[in-house]
């Protein structure tokens, strides 16, 4: 891992959102390519609906909108009862899957009230704000990492509200789901969050953040480019996850916190983080194992709030493949 230069992650994606693959394998085809479900229209028309109506009437609409994928979206059904298999321990009935499509429904729709600053409306829970703090009285910056697991935007609604913690999300943004581009009108400031991942400079531009205190979310649960990876046991099966988060942070010295915005029912949220680097290693050797240790206790801890919480999980393709 010697010589590794902020330069060089131009071309070693850090999991954003969505990103540009290169053709590394089938799986990364599957999830990135796929073409997304759900009219423009009817995605517009629901973010109206939510704004002008209010959250009780649309959710009314959310049974309909998972019973439709559920008879519609047969891949997406299989790849869902499939990835319950494993977070269940035992075989997944056709609710669990409804049920798994109304989660991922509930935080779309609840996307678009961390998005107009109406968080009033839910009951949000942190858990672990002292390694937030703990880093932020030091005057540093940190790499938070996540995945795609409960709501993104239910952190992203700690930063919006509380100034002080100053995020930055590392994200492809030619590659942003429609879903996203849409919501994201909602709030045009969200824009100044971004740092679009494979233009010139926006490695430098992270470096520097990190350095004036920034934060940088990243999700590192998918692998999307030819990059360094970590098999890991995930759910009693091989899965790979990238290590890029964790040389982006090496680089930089920073501290890495994993975070998850969960969806608990109803209106409410539980986000958590977790200290998991003090962002202290210092030469070559001594990255590898420490870059091993930090995945392996990421999955570990991913893996533990998945099986609280099965129906959190968003990646509708064969994660194992």
């Amino acid at each position: 891992m010697s010589g590794w230069r902020a330069k060089n992650y131009d071309c070693q994606a850090c999991g954003g959102a969505t990103m540009t693959a290169f053709g590394r394998n089938a799986k990364i085809q599957d999830w990135l390519y796929r073409k997304e479900r759900g009219s423009p229209f009817l995605i517009r028309f629901i973010a109206w609906l939510a704004v002008t109506v209010g959250r009780g009437p649309t959710r009314l609409l959310l049974h309909p909108i998972a019973l439709y994928f559920l008879i519609c979206a047969p891949r997406q059904r299989r790849q869902s009862q499939a990835f319950l298999n494993h977070a269940l321990d035992r075989p997944a009935r056709i609710g669990d899957s409804y049920r798994h499509f109304l989660c991922f429904a509930s935080t779309i729709l609840d996307r678009v009230y961390f998005l107009t600053d109406r968080s009033d409306l839910l009951q949000v829970e942190y858990q672990g704000l002292e390694a937030l703090d703990a880093v932020r009285m030091q005057g540093r910056g940190a790499v938070l990492v996540g995945a795609h697991f409960g709501s993104f935007d239910a952190m992203r609604a700690l930063a919006i509200g509380r100034p002080e913690f100053k995020l930055k999300v590392l994200m492809h943004v030619g590659a942003e789901s429609r879903i996203s581009a849409i919501l994201h009108t909602l709030n045009p400031h969200l824009k100044e969050m971004i740092i679009p991942l494979g233009q010139s400079g926006s490695m430098l531009r992270v470096n520097e953040c990190l350095k004036q205190g920034d934060w940088i979310g990243v999700l590192g649960d998918r692998v999307v480019m030819e990059g360094k990876t970590r098999a890991v046991p995930f759910l009693g099966q091989s899965a790979d996850f990238p290590v890029s988060p964790w040389i982006l942070a090496a680089v930089s010295k920073a501290p890495v916190v994993m975070f998850a915005g969960v969806y608990l029912g109803g209106n409410r949220y539980q986000v958590k983080f977790r200290l998991l680097s003090e962002g202290n290693i210092s030469g070559p050797g001594e990255r590898d194992t420490a870059f091993q240790t930090e995945v392996d206790t990421y999955v570990r801890t991913l893996e533990d709030w998945v099986r609280a919480h099965p129906y959190n999980w968003f990646n509708f393709y064969d994660f194992w493949a």
